[in-house]
């Protein structure tokens, strides 16, 4: 064989050892799949194999490198352990403690309440309006902060002022907030740049509320509840407050479930006579219907097929009158428990009439029936003696008293 040959040869063969050797000596962390006593092993990650903890486990790991560049090392779950060098790997300071901001107590104030969560139920409850704030004030209830809209220097609110001092001398924390803070703590249209923080509305019990129509009983006036079966609009269950204020109605049953909640968007809709309306909450609205039947109420109930009118009903009684919801009406079960089903003639084209203006019209003709019976029972204090023509003066002669 040639020498030139055999030299060449030589040189290959130290070639491809040295090749081999530096293959084998990367194949723990290179190869893709490795055996070992005839099983295959997973492909190695980046930061050690599936399942196993690497990092910080090589020399000139990640893990290791983080902690001698920046003092530190990521212990289990995320959590940094401070080391003795570096900016970034100072110990980081445990969940849920901040430090001291430099700035005043009322600066903290107004960025607590910038991430203000907004409730609807709970221990708190919230008012928002002027009106239900004024009439929350006046019936004596608890108001713990008052939010207001930043006013503009040189514009003066008479009405706003005098509610703020008011809240004031009762002890609400006031404070002062950008227009679009209010915005999205509101759960009702238009705010008026006010919202208070109060104790949740509580409610009445059956029990209250019977003893309450005994008393009107006492007091020659007829008790009249209005129970409400699925009201679900904020708007409707505010104005039968309303209105179950201004006819002096002994109050309002509403169901635990499927029926809306004394929230602040009916607060608003109430225009404050969410304050002076007791309000009961029950369980079972049929067991209750049952109870007041035995406490000697006749149940109405409100019905478009109804074959009683307002003005042919009796409302000089106990009443407790149905009014469904909005869509539905009253449930089967509630409607086979009334005594008597009213239906409110209608002459127009429009079929329907909205649930608070259904108990408006049939709360005020039980009103109208008692006064006319009041006043019926009554002796008349003047009787005309002949007919007044309009124009004509009245004389003594022409009035027995």
């Amino acid at each position: 064989m040639n020498p030139d040959n055999r030299n060449n040869n030589h040189n290959r063969s130290n070639q491809n050892k040295r090749r081999s050797t530096s293959q084998a000596g990367r194949s723990g962390q290179s190869n893709s799949v490795s055996r070992s006593e005839g099983k295959i092993q997973d492909r190695p990650s980046r930061r050690g194999f599936q399942g196993e903890s690497q990092r910080g486990s090589q020399k000139g790991s990640r893990g290791e490198s983080r902690g001698e560049s920046q003092g530190g090392s990521r212990g289990p779950k995320g959590k940094f352990q401070g080391g003795t060098s570096g900016t970034r790997g100072k110990a980081r300071r445990p969940h849920g403690k901040s430090r001291s901001a430099p700035y005043s107590s009322q600066d903290r104030e107004q960025s607590r309440s910038q991430n203000i969560e907004i409730r609807t139920a709970g221990p708190e409850d919230r008012l928002e309006g002027r009106n239900p704030i004024k009439e929350a004030l006046r019936a004596g209830r608890n108001i713990n902060k008052i939010w207001i809209k930043r006013r503009d220097s040189g514009r003066y609110d008479q009405d706003l002022t005098r509610l703020i001092q008011d809240a004031k001398k009762a002890g609400a924390v006031i404070v002062e907030v950008d227009s679009d803070v209010l915005d999205n703590m509101a759960t009702s249209y238009g705010h008026q740049g006010i919202i208070a923080q109060v104790a949740a509305h509580e409610y009445a019990s059956l029990a209250d509320l019977i003893a309450r129509g005994e008393e009107q009983m006492a007091d020659n006036s007829y008790p009249l509840l209005i129970l409400l079966d699925g009201l679900e609009e904020s708007y409707n269950l505010g104005s039968i407050l309303r209105i179950a204020d201004a006819a002096g109605a002994t109050g309002i049953i509403i169901p635990e479930r499927r029926s809306v909640a004394l929230d602040a968007a009916v607060a608003k809709a109430s225009a404050g006579a969410i304050e002076y309306v007791p309000v009961a909450r029950v369980t079972n609205l049929s067991n209750t219907i049952q109870e007041l039947k035995d406490s000697g109420y006749w149940v109405y109930g409100a019905e478009a097929q109804g074959a009683a009118t307002p003005e042919d009903s009796d409302w000089l009684r106990k009443v407790a009158l149905v009014i469904g919801s909005e869509g539905k009406g009253m449930g089967m079960k509630i409607t086979a428990a009334c005594d008597l089903l009213i239906s409110i003639p209608q002459y127009g084209h429009v079929n329907s009439l909205n649930a608070a203006v259904a108990c408006g019209i049939l709360v005020f003709e039980a009103k109208r029936q008692a006064r006319q019976s009041a006043e019926g029972a009554k002796p008349s204090s003047v009787t005309f003696s002949e007919q007044i023509l309009p124009g004509e003066n009245l004389s003594a002669e022409s009035i027995e008293v």
